[in-house]
């Protein structure tokens, strides 16, 4: 999957929110109501900005069509921008990484969550990968080697490799000898097993997934490294800014997307496994997260 797959995919999530939100929130007053979502250039690593506009013209369609209310799906430049605006009431809903969600909610502790984005698992993680046969017993032991991460790689991996490996604020291409872009993830891993590469940073689905597809490639590789817990997206609102009992309809809504069939493909479609209820241990995860990986420095 190419970094555009994933971005249509992040898109099409996008689309099954705005399909999800009841119409009744729109004739609760007798008219049309905006509902717009806001999102980090960060789910959209790679992708041209000429690429993101023709995105979000389904959005637009689906949204008017389905639910006859008018919106918006607005790309801002980083977590921090898209709190700023939620609290300005710019917009309704956010879509946060669970990460910088936690950076973001430093600043505006008015932030709230509504529901979480589950693909494949609840929790993330990094992994970084070795043959073998390598020597390396940490990431340390990798200096002056070449690492791969690949295009389709979820952000919590990039983190993960900039900040804490090979971590002391070390910056990883001064690090190591190479910092690759292999294509996909089989491509990295296949890269680790052929020599190309002596390490691969891929996220713990993207692991499984090539352990059942090549199973016994698979069996040449060890993690050397996994990375902490990262908490899951998460969409998040402003407190204030939306009633009690839309928000409840919106989150039933999602929470049921797959009850339905148009839901489930949807779904299918977006690459996520479900929309879930806000887990016991989510603020936990997210107080752990900001405290391994602080927020960049106030701009």
């Amino acid at each position: 999957m190419n970094r555009q797959t994933w971005a249509r995919g992040i898109s099409e999530a996008l689309a099954a929110v705005l399909w999800l939100i009841p119409a009744g929130h729109a004739q609760d007053s007798g008219e049309s109501k905006d509902i717009r979502i806001g999102l980090m250039r960060t789910l959209f690593r790679d992708m041209p900005a000429s690429q993101l506009e023709v995105l979000s013209l389904p959005l637009k369609t689906l949204m008017q069509s389905q639910t006859g209310m008018t919106g918006e799906l607005v790309i801002v430049g980083d977590a921090f921008d898209l709190a700023k605006k939620l609290k300005e009431n710019k917009f309704q809903l956010g879509f946060f990484h669970g990460f910088e969600f936690a950076w973001a909610r430093q600043r505006n502790p008015g932030l709230k969550p509504l529901v979480v984005v589950v693909v494949h698992h609840r929790q993330l993680h990094a992994h970084l990968v070795v043959r073998k046969d390598c020597p390396a017993s940490r990431c340390a032991d990798l200096k002056g080697k070449v690492v791969a991460i690949p295009y389709d790689s979820r952000q919590h991996c990039h983190l993960y490799l900039e900040r804490r490996c090979p971590g002391n604020g070390t910056d990883p291409k001064k690090f190591f000898g190479q910092v690759t872009r292999p294509g996909g993830i089989e491509d990295a891993l296949d890269d680790v097993i052929e020599g190309t590469a002596q390490a691969a940073v891929v996220d713990r689905h993207a692991l499984e997934q090539y352990q059942q597809d090549k199973p016994d490639r698979s069996r040449r590789l060890r993690v050397l490294v996994q990375s902490e817990t990262f908490p899951t997206s998460v969409i998040a609102y402003q407190e204030g800014s939306l009633d009690k009992s839309t928000l409840r309809r919106f989150q039933e809504r999602l929470i049921g997307a797959n009850k339905t069939a148009r839901g489930r493909e949807l779904l299918r479609l977006s690459r996520i496994t479900a929309f879930e209820e806000m887990p016991s241990d989510y603020d936990q995860l997210l107080k752990d997260i900001a405290r391994v990986y602080p927020p960049p420095a106030r701009k």
